[in-house]
């Protein structure tokens, strides 16, 4: 039974509280103190860090993070708080903040970064956050709905907290803190950028490459025959990307703001030789091909298909058809040959055994079965199991039955590349390198030089990453970065 906390308590918990803002310096309606949000923060971060791949403390990008962020904390509005940076190794063009001073910018927004100034400027926003305590008045106004158990659990060790740290860490994460704590945040971080002596115009060149980004998504979306959505990546809660950009113009311009630390070929060189997409812990698409180093696999796929990566699945479908693949990972806990782990998986009626041997050091099997799959209510699924040890990989292949015969072929090609992994054959994932702009390089020209290894947009996202449009072109002997 849950202990219910007591009575006179609950209500102390409860009575609003009126503290003063470190930013305006006007009193406002809270239901945490100082100390509460110091230790939300501590608990969230702990949860994070449990949750998500971040890069080691000591590893060279996390500390020029840090020594910017630094820079940035000590003239905010919140100079007395321990701040913490981090990075989050995988590529999602995001940033967060949470209480107390936690801050986490992703590898994939940082890739994406073209100088040292438009690094502070996204580490000047989410300072913003926690200078203005967004998160203590996000978490107000959501209380003022449910103050009972909620406030209680937040600050109690009663079931209910693991549930509120959670969507603490999916606000920050995924939803922000509303449009006006946002557009306060993009004012925050001009005023914290002049401060440090950085060029706050620089807020401007990231908000246009948001833009870019979010086209460029949208683009592969409507090439692959998939639903078009609104940007839904990092800064998905800010306002209009537009609207943005405009903003910040007219304020970079108010302040008459006549130069700054800008630093391009520092950012550059920071993140020289990291991962442009997946880690190798997470597996790389390259072109048409995947590739996992720490599984040690690969497999590739017709031209006329798109592949996505996630931490649940690889999954891949043709251009604008009903035609699907993913591949997944199984672990046994009892010894069992390939043809049993398949025969184990679907009902008996539905299931064909079309063959089993040893195919590069797995054993193998693989059938057809006919029953109901993702997206395909009538489908037909040609499965594959490749064991070794007690791994198994299922590369699982449909569409409807009545075209089945018409991707066969497509299917029996994915399968018979499936095959160890070696990098000193088969290369490595998709790095930022560097590169010095000559007089006659072209974005496109150097997507076809690099195989086109971002699929058929490569030369709009090697331009995109550079901070301009693909009609756009630097300066002769401007460094760049490519990827390779």
């Amino acid at each position: 039974m849950t202990k219910r906390l007591p009575l006179l308590l609950a209500l102390a918990l409860l009575l609003p509280g009126c503290a003063t803002n470190p930013v305006s310096g006007k009193g406002e309606f809270v239901l945490m103190s100082e100390e509460q949000e110091l230790q939300l923060g501590q608990r969230a971060a702990a949860e994070v860090t449990r949750r998500m791949p971040l890069l080691k403390s000591s590893d060279p990008l996390v500390r020029y993070v840090d020594e910017v962020g630094q820079k940035l904390a000590m003239v905010s509005d919140r100079p007395g708080l321990f701040y913490r940076f981090h990075v989050v190794d995988d590529p999602a063009i995001n940033a967060f903040a949470l209480p107390g001073g936690y801050i986490y910018v992703h590898r994939g927004l940082l890739n994406h970064l073209n100088s040292e100034a438009e690094l502070a400027a996204v580490l000047g926003h989410e300072i913003g956050h926690v200078t203005a305590r967004h998160a203590v008045q996000r978490y107000t106004q959501a209380q003022t709905y449910n103050l009972g158990m909620a406030v209680a659990s937040i600050f109690l060790p009663i079931p209910q907290a693991a549930g509120q740290l959670s969507d603490l860490i999916a606000l920050a994460v995924i939803q922000g803190y509303g449009r006006e704590a946002e557009l306060q945040s993009d004012e925050l971080s001009l005023k914290y950028l002049a401060r440090a002596g950085y060029d706050p115009r620089a807020t401007i060149g990231i908000l246009e490459m948001l833009k870019r980004t979010e086209e460029i998504d949208m683009l592969e979306k409507k090439e692959a025959g998939e639903k078009a959505e609104q940007y839904h990546g990092a800064f998905a809660s800010h306002p209009e990307t537009e609207k943005r950009i405009r903003e910040a113009v007219t304020k970079a311009v108010a302040m008459q703001h006549n130069g700054g630390i800008v630093k391009h070929e520092a950012m550059l060189r920071h993140v020289d030789g990291y991962p442009y997409g997946d880690s190798p812990e997470q597996g790389a698409v390259i072109g048409n091909r995947f590739i996992h180093p720490d599984l040690g696999i690969q497999l590739a796929f017709p031209e006329n298909w798109r592949i996505t990566n996630t931490p649940q699945a690889l999954t891949a479908r043709v251009r604008k058809q009903k035609v699907y693949f993913q591949l997944q990972l199984k672990e046994l806990v009892k010894r069992q040959s390939a043809t049993e782990v398949l025969a184990s998986m679907f009902p008996k009626r539905h299931f064909r055994l079309i063959g089993s041997d040893r195919r590069h050091g797995f054993d193998h099997a693989s059938a057809l079965v006919t029953m109901s799959a993702p997206h395909v209510s009538h489908a037909r699924i040609m499965a594959h199991a490749f064991r070794k040890g007690p791994r198994v990989f299922l590369l699982l292949m449909w569409s409807h039955r009545d075209t089945f015969e018409t991707w066969r072929r497509d299917f029996r090609t994915i399968a018979k590349s499936f095959r160890p992994y070696d990098k000193v054959h088969d290369g490595d994932i998709p790095r930022i390198a560097l590169h010095v702009w000559k007089k006659t390089d072209s974005w496109r020209r150097l997507a076809r030089k690099s195989g086109n290894i971002l699929g058929p947009f490569t030369a709009e996202k090697i331009a995109a990453l550079n901070g301009m449009g693909i009609n756009e072109r630097p300066k002769t002997g401007r460094l760049i970065k490519m990827v390779r």
